[in-house]
């Protein structure tokens, strides 16, 4: 990969820009709760996320292509959720490069990136998405837009920076693997109206919003989590949907307690059912 030594303008992002949206700044999550599953089974919950944040790139300086008002970046992103019993599963895995585009200001006669105003995110991303049982894989292309506004220098209120969102196309293919000896039900049942061996077309929107430290009680901190993610599709013309909610204990700067409620399994299953528990995380 070339490595690009950046200019000053773009080092003031690096030390101006702070995004509150996630609480989690480092690139690896590991998630080990307990739950309640849609047939009301008691079973462990286990989860895995590798992402790098926006500031984290940056810090790498590791950009494919560097232009006055755009850089392009690749890195791997991965969402594994998975369980015992008929817990929600999902294994999304894929590589996305993004493209950032952004305006300039003059400062000192040096054009640097203005970070009062939205810089503007078109993800592409290419991949798989599955659940643990194997019963299905989908090869998926994604293309996005998200909106980042989340800098200390933006005009926008507070609690607006703590909001995140986006607005995607997928498209792909629905492949069928050998499941006779798979038994599937509750939570990990596929309710989905996309068929085995047919193609995937979809719209995606997702909002999120994280507190951070909301509440304080002498050494004690808490903080509320939500997303939303809902796909439209095209090809069945059918509405699928996720919702989770946390309530956050923090134990430090790395690692947190949430008691969760999660409606709606999202991609690959699709499945309606709810499940709830309480896990902890620990990030690296």
């Amino acid at each position: 990969m070339k490595h690009i030594r950046l200019p000053s303008g773009i080092l003031v992002i690096c030390l101006c820009l702070y995004f509150q949206v996630s609480a989690q700044q480092s690139p690896l999550a590991i998630k080990l709760g307990a739950l309640k599953t849609e047939l009301k089974e008691s079973a462990i919950n286990v989860g895995i996320n590798y992402l790098n944040s926006l500031d984290t790139l940056w810090e790498r300086q590791d950009f494919l292509i560097y232009r006055d008002r755009s850089l392009f970046q690749m890195t791997p992103d991965i969402n594994i959720q998975t369980g015992t019993m008929d817990a929600f599963s999902s294994i999304d895995i894929k590589i996305t490069g993004l493209w950032m585009l952004f305006d300039t200001i003059q400062i000192a006669g040096i054009p640097t990136p203005n970070t009062g105003k939205a810089f503007h995110t078109f993800p592409l991303s290419i991949g798989v998405e599955t659940n643990d049982n194997f019963s299905i894989i989908n090869g998926i292309f994604e293309i996005g837009y998200v909106p980042w506004y989340q800098a200390e220098s933006s005009a926008l209120s507070g609690w607006i920076k703590h909001t995140k969102l986006g607005v995607f196309l997928q498209s792909g293919y629905k492949f069928e693997l050998d499941t006779t000896s798979v038994t599937i039900i509750g939570g990990n049942e596929d309710q989905s109206k996309e068929e085995l061996n047919n193609p995937i077309f979809r719209a995606k929107g997702s909002f999120g919003i994280n507190t951070g430290s909301l509440i304080r009680l002498s050494y004690l901190k808490f903080g509320l989590v939500g997303t939303t993610d809902v796909w439209y599709d095209f090809l069945n013309s059918k509405i699928y949907y996720k919702i989770e909610g946390k309530v956050r204990l923090f134990l430090g700067s790395d690692k947190f307690i949430d008691f969760e409620y999660q409606k709606g399994s999202g991609a690959p299953n699709f499945n309606k059912g709810d499940q709830y528990g309480i896990g902890l995380t620990v990030t690296f």
